[in-house]
């Protein structure tokens, strides 16, 4: 019988090479940063939902149960304290941040910046009169939010994918990626209280006995729940370049991060030291200034860019991957046949 030659995968790209590759890929098709360039635009120059008329109410609450322990003069300088900062960061406050629900939507300079200063004038404000109205414009916001997360993520996984972007193809599929990125959002969120809540719980309870020992607790705690979305988070990618579902998506995630555990923790931790560090020479600019303008189509193009390389890790990951397997598994069955020779 004819011996069966055996060929070794090639091996994966590097960081340095993934994260030059997702550059490469926005750079050909620069329209991939125009939802994030639009929605920074927006927050900037657009008009602005405000919650201020929220704080009379809650500020009263929170006097009184403040108040509840005693009328004393400490008591009451920490709820006129209390006050001042809630009324400061209410007046600062645009509820049109939630449209950036990164990371798995749209990334965005100014969502946690909020400006207030504009070089056109004032903008235009609408006020949020009642908690319920407050709560449905919040569960509208994040869904449009994710929606808009779904376009963006989903042209960034065909250019990785076919090297362009078709985007009749995409408009047809946004739609079902929004409910997957949705389910994906919420069960983060279940992940997140679920483990959170205990933690916070037994934290508040040693705090009372050992200060120490409760913020012991609490970083463990933090890092034991981003140690579980941690190998979650190639899922995202899972479903928009290779159309999976969500269970099926994250068992891939996991099973790819425990593979690749150093280069994808590396790489992950590039991805947000670079946009942390950016983003103070992006915000450099005043917000009363054009200038600003540079700092937000900056931060648009180099977010892209660092997502577009996450998605071209996965792919050649999970590439070497599945080939390593089918390797092995036809070396194992030219093996048992006695016909495996080296190439």
């Amino acid at each position: 019988m004819t011996p069966v030659p055996l060929k070794t995968p090639a091996p994966p790209q590097g960081i340095i090479a993934a994260l030059a590759t997702g550059f490469e890929l926005v750079n050909a098709r620069l329209e991939l940063i125009l939802l994030p360039l639009a929605l920074d635009l927006f927050l900037w120059l657009g008009p602005r939902v405000s919650i201020l008329h929220l704080v009379p109410p809650l500020a009263q609450a929170l006097q009184d149960a403040a108040l509840a322990t005693g009328d004393t003069p400490a008591a009451r300088a920490n709820a006129d304290f209390l006050l001042t900062v809630l009324r400061e960061s209410a007046a600062k406050f645009n509820m049109f941040a939630f449209l950036s629900t990164a990371p798995l939507g749209l990334p965005s300079l100014l969502a946690s910046r909020q400006p207030v200063a504009l070089p056109a004038g004032a903008p235009l404000v609408w006020y949020v009169e009642s908690l319920p109205q407050y709560l449905l414009l919040l569960g509208v916001f994040l869904l449009v939010g994710l929606f808009l997360g779904a376009l963006y993520f989903g042209g960034i996984a065909q250019q990785v994918r076919d090297r362009r972007v078709r985007w009749l193809v995409l408009l047809r599929q946004v739609w079902g990626d929004w409910a997957r990125l949705t389910a994906l959002g919420a069960l983060a969120l279940v992940v997140v209280i679920v483990l959170g809540l205990p933690v916070v719980v037994l934290t508040g309870l040693i705090l009372l006995f050992s200060p120490a020992i409760g913020v012991f607790v609490w970083v463990a705690g933090l890092s034991v729940v981003l140690w579980v979305l941690f190998y979650g988070c190639f899922a995202l990618h899972g479903m928009l370049l290779h159309r999976r579902g969500l269970f099926a998506a994250l068992w891939e995630s996991a099973r790819l991060i425990q593979i690749n555990l150093p280069p994808a923790a590396t790489l992950l931790l590039l991805v947000v030291l670079i946009n942390a560090g950016l983003a103070g020479v992006w915000s450099l600019p005043g917000e009363g200034s054009w200038l600003l303008l540079l700092g937000v189509a900056g931060h648009a193009l180099i977010s892209t860019a660092l997502f577009t390389a996450t998605f071209v890790f996965y792919q050649d990951r999970l590439r070497w991957w599945n080939e390593m397997r089918q390797s092995l598994q036809a070396r194992a069955e030219a093996d048992r046949h006695g016909l495996n020779r080296k190439v």
